[in-house]
């Protein structure tokens, strides 16, 4: 590969991201290097234990999401098992350093970024001056994002309202078919949807989403301890109805009678839950976007990189939402902004297509935001 071309290191963390980047390495214009986190092969391992010594005091905080997630899952914990994820990140660090010492990377490539390891490799990469490609399902369908400073509400997009009134949409059509992701496990039979409601979609329990990103709600049993405490307030002609994350390994038998107008609706189809709703309720899932694209208001509980005045309403307290659902048909509603700013996302910031079904378009668009990313 010619030098002239950016140097790009891939950090996968399983052998299907390997085979993802490894497709964008042979299609994009680009050179560079793929390092599976599992396997690093070996490296130099003095470099890299003296680096992470240097860097102890940010163990606990690389840590930080993978014990809080341990945590949730009754798994690993206690001072042996931080020793031996520190010792994890120092056999991956002896591969980064391999790799940079045969050449330095223009940028390192990685999914998402909240893992221990990609935290060690990304304050590394902040101390060599090496910009980060955070990679990351979109927010559209079939979409994904490449994004210079993170994912979800750590990411790039600006919250200025105004940013998005003066963009002048290309006219390309915005693709509104919801993508069905198929169940863990049976869900019964689809139920009964009232004449109005809110739709409250779960998201699975131990994601960043929920750990990193929701200030007030830590838990799906507390989002729906939130719907019970603000039923006062919702208009009695109206319920929440809950759909629970399809991928979620965890599900919550117990509160689906717990309160007769909190229906649960596990088998329905999400386009269907949101298209018939009264508005959609979301601590910061991706369906917020879909209820925008949708035509449906949306209230969001916790932090949303779609967070914009004028877009979307927020509640950070019961007190709040109570307020927000007491008038169902005064929840803020600007078609132009919402064209706008679902336009910005498909035409500039998103790009089309994913892994593995995609066109020529996706490794090309993918190409370009790494090159604005680099610079």
């Amino acid at each position: 590969m010619s030098n002239d071309l950016p140097y790009v290191l891939f950090l996968a963390m399983s052998r299907n991201q390997q085979k993802h980047f490894g497709a964008l390495l042979d299609e994009m214009p680009v050179s560079g290097a793929i390092i599976n986190a599992k396997h690093p092969g070996f490296g130099r391992l003095w470099l890299a234990m003296c680096w992470v010594w240097d860097n102890r005091a940010s163990i606990s905080g690389w840590l930080k999401f993978k014990i809080d997630k341990g945590k949730l899952n009754n798994t690993g914990k206690g001072r042996l098992f931080r020793f031996g994820l520190a010792l994890r990140i120092v056999h991956l660090m002896a591969g980064v350093i391999r790799e940079a010492e045969k050449r330095c990377p223009d940028v390192i490539f990685l999914l998402n970024g909240e893992h221990y390891k990609q935290q060690a490799v990304i304050a590394w990469a902040r101390e060599k001056g090496i910009p980060v490609a955070y990679l990351e399902l979109g927010y559209l369908p079939n979409t994904m994002v490449l994004d210079g400073a993170g994912v979800n509400y750590s990411n790039s997009m600006p919250r200025d309202p105004e940013f998005y009134r003066s963009y002048q949409p290309q006219g390309s059509r915005v693709d509104s078919t919801l993508l069905r992701r198929p169940p863990r496990t049976p869900v019964g039979e689809p139920v009964s949807l009232p004449e109005k409601y809110f739709f409250v979609p779960f998201q699975v329990y131990d994601d960043t989403q929920i750990l990193i990103h929701s200030p007030w709600i830590k838990s799906m049993e507390r989002l729906h301890e939130v719907l019970e405490e603000s039923m006062g307030a919702l208009p009695e002609d109206m319920v929440f109805v809950v759909k629970e994350h399809p991928t979620s390994k965890r599900s919550y038998p117990q509160l689906h009678n717990r309160h007769p107008r909190i229906l649960y609706a596990n088998a329905n189809d999400t386009q269907e839950l949101i298209e018939k709703s009264q508005g959609v309720i979301t601590v910061n899932s991706t369906v917020g976007v879909e209820g925008l694209l949708l035509g449906r208001p949306v209230i969001t509980l916790g932090n949303a990189c779609y967070n914009i005045k004028g877009l979307v309403s927020h509640a950070d307290s019961v007190d709040e939402l109570r307020r927000l659902i007491s008038n169902p048909g005064g929840l803020p509603f600007d078609p132009d902004l919402i064209t706008r700013f679902l336009a910005w996302l498909s035409e500039v910031y998103l790009v089309p297509g994913r892994w593995p079904d995609y066109t020529p378009e996706y490794p090309r668009r993918m190409g370009e935001r790494l090159l604005e990313i680099i610079r």
